[in-house]
């Protein structure tokens, strides 16, 4: 009995890492075609976590860091049609908060909580996102799903800062 349960939980657990694999391997095609798109258009961008950006403005203010409060202006495109914005955020802030340990489990995108905390306060920044770290699989308003996608961001202020740091 003992072992058909170590032989079950054996194959549970090889089926949940070939799915990780799965998702692992699209990541990284998503990696090479946002560095192609970049090579082609001839952006020098810095790299982090597999996210790629260009800072257009070094903000002055303090360095945005997990656990911060912060308030954001961004709209974005999808790295398919970068002429078309799918969506305008930059007539008024909007609050986003990081939490302390960038994971899939939070309302805010796991790229923002790679990418903020490369900025300070005043700056902005495009962003170059794997669909994993943007919508994932989900398809966006202009009928393309898992797309890479192009954020211009600016920091405008970090609000409140977690003590826990």
């Amino acid at each position: 009995m003992k072992t058909k349960k170590l032989i079950l939980l054996f194959a549970v657990f090889c089926i949940a890492a070939a799915a990780c694999q799965k998702e692992e391997l699209q990541i990284d095609k998503d990696k090479k075609v946002i560095s192609s798109y970049l090579k082609e258009h001839n952006i020098e961008a810095q790299q982090t976590e597999k996210l790629f950006y260009v800072e257009t403005v070094v903000g002055t203010g303090q360095q945005c860091k997990l656990g911060d409060t912060v308030a954001i202006k961004y709209k974005y495109y999808s790295l398919k049609n970068p002429n078309q914005v799918l969506e305008d955020k930059t007539d008024i802030a909007e609050t986003v908060f990081l939490p302390l340990t960038t994971n899939s489990n939070s309302t805010c995108l796991l790229g923002f909580q790679i990418g903020l905390p490369t900025m300070k306060e005043g700056g902005k920044t495009t962003f170059y996102m794997p669909a994993a770290y943007a919508f994932g699989r989900d398809t966006l308003q202009n009928g393309e799903d898992h797309a890479n996608l192009i954020f211009d961001v600016e920091l405008c202020e970090i609000i409140t800062r977690d003590t826990r740091h």
